[in-house]
């Protein structure tokens, strides 16, 4: 292990996350986009399995209902949704546009994925287990790499696609 290399990287993953926050705050102005913070509790999919991350990353809220981070995977945004308020159309249109890249999963059992791009299911299976769950909300995370320009254009369109649902 090169410490140096360690170093360097987690200096990139912080001051790139910094620069995107402030980006978007000038983009984004009928969001709310808070302060970087240290996320502690995450997981990452490492080796198709999720693995508890006991370091902190970094990460901000952008609201309602989302949040923009950075972990050693690269860039990823995340935005909560009701249950209720999530239709067939949405998760097909979701998993077309973000299939190779996403992550859909419940609030409360965060690591058993209704959708997982490693063990990809159709929308509408996705859609019925999502439907037959105890779960009240929704997360819909697209991960990307360490690309500032790629992550707010992959933002942009999952924000298109989710106010064309009422959804934000």
């Amino acid at each position: 292990m090169d410490i140096r290399e360690i170093h360097n990287f987690l200096n990139k993953m912080w001051e790139e996350t910094f620069k995107l926050r402030e980006e978007l705050r000038e983009e984004l102005k009928d969001f709310e986009v808070e302060e970087v913070g240290e996320v502690f509790n995450a997981y990452l999919y490492v080796d198709g399995r999720w693995e508890e991350m006991k370091y902190p990353h970094p990460a901000f809220t952008i609201r309602p209902g989302g949040e923009v981070g950075a972990t050693p995977q690269g860039f990823y945004f995340v935005f909560a949704f009701s249950k209720d308020e999530l239709t067939k159309e949405f998760i097909g249109r979701f998993l077309r546009k973000f299939k190779k890249q996403s992550f859909i999963y419940g609030m409360k059992n965060f690591l058993e994925d209704f959708y997982n791009p490693n063990n990809p299911r159709g929308y509408e299976e996705v859609f019925e287990k999502i439907k037959n769950s105890d779960e009240e909300f929704i997360n819909f995370e697209v991960d990307t790499s360490f690309n500032r320009e790629e992550l707010k254009r992959k933002l942009r369109e999952f924000i298109e696609l989710a106010r064309e649902f009422d959804l934000l």
